[in-house]
């Protein structure tokens, strides 16, 4: 119970001010791209409109299909920390395979996470998508405004933003926009630069309140946030496409070794949602 307690705390610490920790259950409803380790899919979540009393999101119901287009089974288990958290399983050949997902905070359309296979813990991230084919399952093409996310259809090809994403020397998220401009973001910090292709420098910046943080942890808890933390940066690296440079640049700029466990954690949550929002 205090293991649950301190997660939702967790959780809590990741979102900005700007939004609710909660999530709404109807919120998790839609077809996502996925990719877990390099695999791409599709996860759908769906209302079954089953007439059923408990649990609260019993309505609820899954399926993917992977990059060959083959549909597996997949099973919600259980949802907590205010619907924030949700536990399914899918049934890959020879592996009934665990997906711990969460539902962002500022932006309910994009879910991150861990899945084990072989007592390995592995990221994975997924995108709601608007665009649909006849029958309800994602075709690969773009939602006009959609530039996030694009997938080939080939199994264990890759899936990477439309829009070239590294870490510069100076710790920030580098975007090459489709007309040649740059757009710099800060993990943890709000606004951005954009770089005109002539040089010309525009900054877009905002107000930010600090975050309270609650103070130094167990030994038991500190060995679970260590953990938590060590997962958001396996889902940086596949973001970036291992490209170890960028992640060294984002290690030495952004997470100085006085960084508590607690700031840690934010600071990665803040990469992710840097690295996954559209440009």
């Amino acid at each position: 119970m205090a293991r649950l307690a301190t997660a939702f705390l967790v959780i809590l610490l990741a979102a900005p001010l700007r939004a609710g920790a909660d999530a709404q259950i109807n919120e998790w409803i839609g077809d996502y791209a996925m990719n877990h380790d390099g695999f791409q899919g599709t996860l759908r979540i769906g209302d079954s409109r089953a007439d059923c009393a408990a649990p609260a999101w019993c309505r609820l119901m899954a399926s993917y299909v992977d990059s060959n287009g083959t549909p597996l089974r997949a099973t919600i288990r259980f949802m907590d920390q205010a619907w924030q958290h949700m536990v399914l399983y899918i049934s890959f050949p020879n592996n009934l395979q665990r997906f711990d997902a969460y539902l962002m905070s500022w932006d309910k359309n994009r879910i991150a996470g861990t899945t084990t296979w072989q007592g390995r813990t592995f990221g994975f991230y997924a995108l709601k998508r608007p665009a649909l084919d006849a029958v309800g399952v994602l075709t690969g093409r773009r939602g006009r405004g959609d530039q996030s996310l694009v997938t080939d259809g080939a199994r264990g090809g890759s899936a990477a933003p439309a829009n070239r994403r590294t870490v510069n020397a100076n710790g920030e998220v580098e975007t090459v926009m489709p007309d040649g401009s740059r757009r710099l973001t800060k993990p943890g910090q709000c606004g951005a630069t954009i770089i005109a292709p002539d040089g010309r420098k525009t900054i877009m910046s905002c107000n930010q309140i600090p975050l309270a943080t609650p103070p130094f942890p167990d030994t038991v808890t500190a060995k679970w946030l260590d953990a938590h933390s060590a997962s958001l940066l396996e889902i940086i690296r596949s973001l970036l496409g291992n490209d170890q440079t960028s992640v060294d640049n984002y290690l030495r700029n952004n997470e100085p070794s006085t960084i508590g466990p607690y700031d840690r954690i934010r600071t990665r949550a803040s990469m992710i949602s840097a690295l996954t929002s559209p440009s």
